[in-house]
């Protein structure tokens, strides 16, 4: 009986473990998911402006293999003139860094309504490389 006890409690433990540090890796995701949303609808009806990349910092977390999570701050102009500067959460292909670096400047696409909500125009510039091409490459 006491052996069934322990197996129970251990078997709770672990559950609640896996479950906790699904959370955190879920969460730690979410500003990705969030700007990579962002992105898609700003495609339709953003409006486009070159941003200077002020910073470029990689983030915990990612597959290592091919994207990297970075932390990219820039500073861009909206059509107003005024300069705004953000931080954006993208996942960026290691082949594709260097287009970052600061110094650089990025297409991005921000909300005419709010001007502060801004993502990359991924057409313009890039972030990550097909799965059709990488299948391709030798």
């Amino acid at each position: 009986m006491g052996s069934a006890i322990g197996w129970t409690l251990g078997t709770l433990a672990t559950l609640a473990f896996v479950g906790f540090v699904f959370l955190l890796v879920r969460g730690g995701a979410q500003p990705y998911r969030a700007e990579r949303a962002l992105a898609v609808r700003l495609a339709q009806d953003g409006r486009p402006a070159g941003a200077e990349v002020l910073r470029l910092d990689r983030q915990p977390g990612g597959d290592d293999l091919f994207a990297v999570p970075m932390k990219l701050a820039v500073r861009y102009a909206d059509a107003t003139g005024g300069k705004r500067y953000t931080d954006l959460h993208v996942y960026i292909d290691k082949e594709l860094l260097a287009n970052f670096m600061p110094g650089r400047t990025v297409h991005v696409r921000y909300d005419p309504e709010d001007p502060g909500r801004v993502a990359v125009d991924r057409a313009l510039t890039p972030t990550e490389i097909p799965a059709e091409w990488r299948r391709a490459a030798p």
